[in-house]
């Protein structure tokens, strides 16, 4: 396959550190670590044999003789040796990472890997063999326990692999397209043509529901890349729009329809407005007319509109079905269809009725992008800004210094955008997926504003979502410089780098309807969702890189902001 030979050569070209993989008992690591070292004509060490060849006893003899603590020293013994074997393979006990300076030892010095499977995988994988750990007991009882016990110490693993009860052929290849992701994010592989990794893989860990993230070319040709075993031979329904439909949507339907039982499309109108109660009617009738079972696969195959309302859908009929968003456009594809989040519009404001509903991957084909309207690029670009801005000046900077790249769309430096915004949204969420701790909602920066101004514009293509987060940007700067935040030179910096990428950053640029009142807007910013009983919730930048909630923001002061900016 020429996506694991690409990654294969990015690996050995960038990676001088040796790979160790961890996880429980059955995770598959010494059968999966073979393939994979075998794949990049490395040595291959599996540390239990190391110590039973060391000990001269196996390793149920060592547990019984000495106790667990002999061979956990034995054990961080043997790791730190093969440590210093330089570029090569290690597979590891299941709890060696849980004591300390073991852990210490290995992610200082290697690529960690968690392979985490599901506890039923597990138990039919170690179904008959001599593990000490599963002597006593019902084994179920004892991998859950002990993946309780040893889940924080996996969790500190550099990269979390996810085995859908994966072959092991197609688990080595995952993994080489995470060890690209890692690589990429890291800046290890560089920004040249010659250095794209053709398909990266990153998790979004979240306890049971964690999924991965896929991002390639050509990926919605190539399933066996990311379509799970586990889904081969469902009903499939497909949700899309008219401007996707011919472009991506008929060759994905072609390409999906060999490996399930039956393919269903629905099209709908694109904008904001099918985001309805109406639509959403529509569409879960359809799913129930045509069988949809509780085992059937859901595809959102479209921008934002189509992944939020699919989700939603997705979520509620027969209270619940499991889909894959396949976003279409840069703005889905950096912040829509990663995270979870699901929903419609009512008149009193956007996504006001929704859930949270974990996709089971996202798979994003950069190469649904070449027939995507500059104005739609744009739209996603400012989504791109605004998760640099909130979260990581170095990034900004990277954007800044790239904006002609980004503009003629070097393919490499628009992959770079993306993993990094999809990276840095992923690991938000893993740490607040229901926006309880405030961490998650920052990624609303410059929303406030701009849900207000995609109301007044009736959710039309008069001012696309993207658009107004621009000019709700540019506000959210000014009123973190008014509260002692920003400084003025930030605020312009901001403002330049939106203006120079094409994009608006006033209210008087966006054509509000005529007659539009400071109030009006006021009142809309008022009934988003992030406000409380106190009043309205402001999404402030501390600094470029960083930001906070901010409380109690006098509201003369929004109004003086929004006065400047008609």
């Amino acid at each position: 396959m020429i996506k694991t030979q690409s990654n294969i050569e990015s690996i050995k070209a960038n990676l001088d550190k040796p790979i160790v993989l961890v996880g429980l008992m059955g995770a598959g690591k010494t059968t999966v670590g073979r393939i994979l070292a075998d794949m990049l004509g490395w040595p291959f060490y599996d540390s239990d044999d190391e110590i039973v060849r060391t000990a001269g006893k196996s390793i149920s003899a060592i547990f019984e003789e000495e106790g667990e603590p002999a061979f956990r020293e034995l054990e961080r013994i043997t790791i730190r040796g093969l440590l210093k074997n330089g570029r090569s393979v290690i597979a590891t006990g299941g709890g060696s990472i849980s004591v300390s300076e073991t852990a210490d030892m290995i992610l200082e010095n290697s690529v960690c890997l968690w392979i985490d499977a599901s506890v039923p995988v597990l138990v039919e994988r170690t179904a008959g063999s001599d593990r000490p750990l599963l002597k006593h007991g019902d084994p179920e009882e004892v991998l859950t326990t002990l993946l309780e016990k040893r889940r924080s110490a996996y969790m500190q693993a550099h990269l979390h692999i996810l085995d859908d009860n994966l072959t092991p052929d197609d688990m080595a290849t995952r993994i080489l397209m995470q060890i690209c992701e890692y690589l990429f994010e890291h800046n290890a592989i560089e920004d040249e043509e010659r250095h794209i990794p053709q398909a990266l893989c990153m998790t979004v860990s979240l306890f049971d529901r964690s999924y991965p993230i896929f991002i390639g070319a050509n990926l919605l040709n190539d399933i066996d890349v990311w379509l799970s075993h586990e889904f081969h031979g469902r009903k499939a329904f497909i949700i899309t729009d008219y401007n996707v439909r011919e472009a991506v949507t008929d060759r994905f339907q072609a390409a999906i329809s060999p490996y399930m039982k039956s393919v269903a499309v629905m099209e709908l109108p694109p904008g904001e407005k099918t985001k309805s109660f109406d639509r959403f009617q529509v569409v879960v009738e359809w799913m129930i007319e045509n069988g949809i079972k509780r085992d059937s696969l859901v595809f959102a195959v479209g921008g934002g509109v189509i992944g939020d309302l699919t989700g939603f859908a997705a979520s509620s009929v027969l209270r619940g079905v499991e889909f894959i968003q396949v976003p279409t456009t840069l703005l889905s594809m950096v912040d829509s269809s990663v995270g979870g989040k699901t929903g419609i519009n009512s008149k009193f404001g956007k996504n006001m009725i929704g859930t949270f509903y974990q996709p089971r991957a996202v798979v994003i084909d950069l190469e649904t992008l070449d027939t995507l309207p500059q104005r739609e690029w744009l739209a996603g670009y400012a989504e791109i800004v605004k998760t640099a801005l909130l979260g990581d000046a170095d990034f900004f900077y990277w954007l800044e210094i790239n904006a002609d790249k980004i503009l003629e769309k070097t393919p490499v430096t628009v992959m770079r955008a993306i993993e990094k915004s999809c990276h840095m949204k992923a690991e938000i969420v893993a740490q607040d997926e229901h926006e309880e701790n405030g961490l998650r909602a920052r990624l609303n920066l410059g929303h406030t504003f701009g849900h207000a101004f995609e109301n007044l514009s009736g959710y039309g293509s008069t001012l696309l979502h993207g658009e107004a987060v621009a000019v709700g940007l540019v506000l959210a700067a000014r009123l973190s410089q008014r509260i002692g935040n920003l400084s003025e030179k930030d605020v312009l910096r901001i403002t330049e780098h939106l203006q120079k990428m094409g994009l608006k950053t006033e209210i008087r640029d966006i054509e509000l309807p005529e007659g539009t009142t400071v109030s009006e807007i006021i009142d809309l910013m008022r009934k988003d969702k992030k406000s409380n009983q106190d009043g309205m919730v402001f999404i402030v930048m501390t600094r470029i890189g960083d930001s906070e909630l901010a409380y109690n923001i006098p509201e003369d002061l929004v109004k003086e902001i929004i006065i400047e900016s008609m």
